[in-house]
């Protein structure tokens, strides 16, 4: 007889439903019945593509023996981590302060009360080098819990302490000073310069094996790139050519040499900037090292083994240092991440050369993980969160890899003409076959004599590779595909949904092919494997899928705001601001999971809300009003004021039972809830907010002033743009230190410090100016109120670039707006 977990929402959860354990959910009444046996909870926590996780299931929880020891002796708890990631890290904080190390599956032994006082990750059903057996583990636990109850309950009152105390360690410990301003040019310097030191010359990357893919320190440094006149147009309308670039207030050996010449200046002047990072090697100048470090790594990733190259997407991470074998789940945070950073490289690699080999690169990476998230990560409405990492072999056995991996014999009928081959590395020892990789783009983009142009194609754009692909995805086709784990995550699914509208407007979404009002521009900005061939009905469907999801997300959210307003939740809502509006951590078909939205829930949400509200399909159905409601909300229920000023955020509301809320500002594999809620305030006072709910005309996305709340409408840019500046303050501290665990962060604060908008209802002007890296937002019109309080109009056929309230005159052609653009 199926478990309690057969009625969860967590598709994890319910591959135990059939244990012979007697699995609980994390609720109260769980804890009550524990309390009334007197005996400890055994809380189990794991993820769907967690390969350990389905070890031990399989070994321990599938046995009847071990079965019976955990229901007799403990009341047993199953935890999907990706639904409650509160309780995730609070136990992770305990696992962590009690072993010095974590991981999943976590196994961890509480009071009654959730008390954490023993724990450990994987345990094997037999003693193994220095772990116990788990029934050793379960029998001394239960003794000391029977026989020893003082100790325990001496541990937990220190360990309550201790994780109280570690929920905000990082904030508290920052003086208000430090955090009342972002970080200035020459602070994100030194960031930049602590982050390359330890970057991987000659495979790319940060630190060693194993590597994940470091895709907000990437984005980190393209900004920081930017912002030292990396991609200015040079020399124009001055006999210096160091004299056209922007002033960033950096450090002067960052954007110049010795005799005042921009380091990209003398670059092209010697014939370098084709090759420039093939090698991988730094050379000491900041703004060429930002470039160098970007491309090197995006280059070694877009070719290896963690990169599918049968059918696009990457995997959670490298095994080794080459970035050849993976550990094969795919996650959509992961691919998420990726497909904004190589949307953001492609913009740089455009402005360095629109007919570049790097661009190509660029625009293939965009297109393959773009068209990848929609056909294997997707549902009708929204995307999911996984794709295992084990999948059935021939002979019927788990095994990691197994969909993916191919034998010299199977490999062998695609043919050895193409760009793929089979890498060799002692990391896939254990493997039944061989990861397909594409190492020889890497000579591609390094040959100086090789050319590229429409005679002289890309290697993947070549017949023998495309036939490769087809042989290598028909033999996948046929074998066991690796289980999906469908539930919705919010957090996620906005970051996805930002990610493909972004994809959308940088290949022009619903821009007119006629090129717009200056052909010889319009057409010299084209070149690449989407802007230049026919990509436009993959961006029409990225476009649209962005907007459907976005559309299916805000239904839902709406529509659990309307249940939790009519009936009584069962734990309270801090109800404050719009009551329509309920932000659930996640959802399987259509129905709400257990956790409720946390901080970077929301934020992504509005930030998604933004990106697609650019969209020609999507400027009508956000709604700028709902958008600063969810905001005022947001800032209300996740942040306040300490004594001595400093502006805290938590991360979660908590739920009842373990009421500590955790504060940690440091990135993990997606952006801390802190930097995600910078991100959404900087977009939001970017929009314009007072006079886009002032009943002014539409902003890029629908106003919506009569909904707002008085939260919403005490939200002026003003506010927004000082809870940005304290939102990001606190990584004053991190970013000389830790840069690693703050690109997104630091991301953020590059953009601060110069954000542009442009205002135009052109579409061929929007192309450009989606495109051009400095650009921060499009907009229909300019977000500053004139003497009615309406916003300014942008005369038809015009663009106008504004930076906070300074605005330019409007321009008509492409050529006008690059300039403006460059400044």
């Amino acid at each position: 007889m199926p478990n309690e977990l057969a009625d969860s929402t967590s598709p994890y959860l319910r591959a135990h439903a059939d244990n012979p354990v007697d699995w609980r959910m994390w609720t109260k009444d769980t804890l009550a019945e524990a309390a009334r046996r007197d005996v400890p909870l055994l809380i189990s926590i794991g993820y769907s593509t967690c390969h350990w996780c389905h070890v031990m299931a399989h070994e321990s929880f599938e046995d009847e023996a071990v079965a019976t020891l955990m229901n007799d002796r403990f009341v047993p708890v199953k935890i999907d981590r990706e639904e409650l990631p509160d309780i995730d890290a609070y136990y992770m904080n305990a696992l962590q302060a009690m072993t010095g190390q974590g991981g999943w599956p976590m196994t961890i032994f509480a009071t009654p009360s959730g008390s954490p006082f023993y724990a450990g990750t994987y345990f094997p059903p037999a003693p193994r080098g220095n772990l116990p057996a788990f029934t050793q583990v379960l029998s001394a636990v239960s003794a000391t819990w029977t026989d020893r109850r003082d100790e325990v309950n001496q541990m937990t009152s220190r360990m309550d302490r201790g994780l109280a105390e570690m929920a905000d360690a990082v904030t508290s410990a920052l003086p208000a000073e430090a955090t009342a301003e972002s970080l200035t040019p020459d602070e994100l310097d030194s960031a930049a310069a602590a982050l390359l030191d330890s970057y991987d010359p000659a495979w790319g990357g940060f630190g060693g094996a194993p590597k994940f893919p470091p895709m907000m320190n990437v984005l980190q440094l393209l900004a920081a790139f930017v912002r030292l006149g990396g991609t200015a147009s040079a020399g124009e309308g001055s006999g210096d050519g160091a004299s056209a670039r922007p002033g960033t207030g950096g450090t002067a050996s960052a954007n110049e040499g010795g005799d005042g010449e921009h380091p990209m200046d003398r670059v092209r002047a010697e014939g370098r900037l084709g090759w420039l990072g093939a090698d991988g090697h730094l050379t000491g100048e900041l703004v060429l090292d930002c470039l160098i470090a970007v491309r090197s790594t995006l280059a070694r990733i877009a070719s290896g083994g963690m990169r599918d190259q049968v059918r696009g997407g990457i995997a959670r991470y490298s095994v080794d240092r080459q970035w050849f074998v993976p550990h094969f789940e795919k996650m959509l945070y992961d691919n998420a991440l990726y497909l904004r950073a190589v949307v953001a490289w492609a913009k740089v690699e455009r402005a360095l050369d629109p007919r570049s080999k790097w661009l190509a690169l660029a625009e293939r990476e965009i297109a393959d993980t773009a068209n990848f998230l929609i056909s294997d990560l997707s549902t009708d409405d929204g995307f999911i969160a996984a794709l295992d990492a084990d999948s059935l072999n021939p002979a019927g056995v788990s095994e990691e890899g197994a969909a993916y991996v191919f034998t010299p014999e199977e490999f062998a009928e695609a043919g050895q003409a193409g760009l793929l081959g089979l890498v060799d590395s002692p990391a896939g020892g254990e493997l039944s076959g061989q990861v397909a990789a594409a190492v020889r783009i890497i000579d591609w983009l390094g040959m100086e004599d090789v050319p590229f142009d429409a005679e002289h194609p890309a290697p993947w754009d070549i017949e023998a590779t495309r036939r490769q692909r087809e042989v290598l995805e028909q033999l996948r086709a046929r074998r066991s595909q690796p289980a999906r784990d469908e539930k919705i995550i919010t957090e996620w699914n906005s970051l996805a949904v930002t990610a493909l509208a972004e994809a959308a407007l940088y290949s022009g979404a619903g821009a007119e092919s006629d090129g717009g009002a200056d052909s010889a521009v319009g057409a010299e900005s084209t070149g690449g494997a989407i802007t230049g061939n026919a990509g436009s009905a993959d961006s029409a469907r990225w476009a649209e899928t962005a907007v459907r999801f976005w559309t299916a997300m805000d239904e839902r959210i709406k529509r659990a705001g309307a249940s939790a307003g009519s009936a009584e939740p069962a734990e309270p809502m801090e109800q404050t601001g719009s009551a329509s509006f309920d932000v659930r951590r996640s959802f399987t078909g259509g129905v709400a999971g257990p956790g409720r939205g946390g901080l970077a829930d929301w934020a992504q949400t509005i930030t998604a809300g933004i990106t697609v509200g650019q969209l020609s399909g999507g400027a009508a159905l956000v709604k700028v009003g709902d958008l600063v409601d969810l905001a005022a909300t947001m800032l209300d229920l996740f942040t306040s004021e300490r004594g001595d000023g400093v502006l805290e955020a938590v991360d979660s509301l908590g739920d009842g039972i373990i009421d500590v809320k955790s504060a940690d500002p440091v990135d993990n594999a997606v952006p801390s809830g802190r930097s995600a809620a910078a991100e959404a305030v900087l977009l939001l006072a970017e929009l314009g907010v007072d006079a886009a709910t002032s009943g002014g005309p539409e902003s890029g996305a629908t106003s919506s002033a009569a909904e707002s709340s008085g939260e919403a409408a005490a939200l002026d840019t003003g506010r927004l743009l000082e809870v940005r500046d304290r939102l990001l303050g606190v990584y004053r501290a991190l970013a000389g230190q830790a840069p690693r665990g703050c690109g997104h962060a630091l991301w953020q604060a590059e953009r601060a410090l110069s954000p542009v908008r442009v205002a135009t209802g052109d579409e061929a002007l929007r192309t450009i100016a989606a495109r051009h890296p400095a650009v921060t937002l499009l907009t229909a019109s300019t977000g500053v109120p004139g003497p009615d309080g309406r916003e300014v109009d942008v005369p038809a056929g015009t663009a106008i670039v504004c930076r906070g309230t300074s605005c330019s005159l409007p321009v008509g052609t492409s050529a006008e707006l690059v300039r403006l653009l460059d400044r």
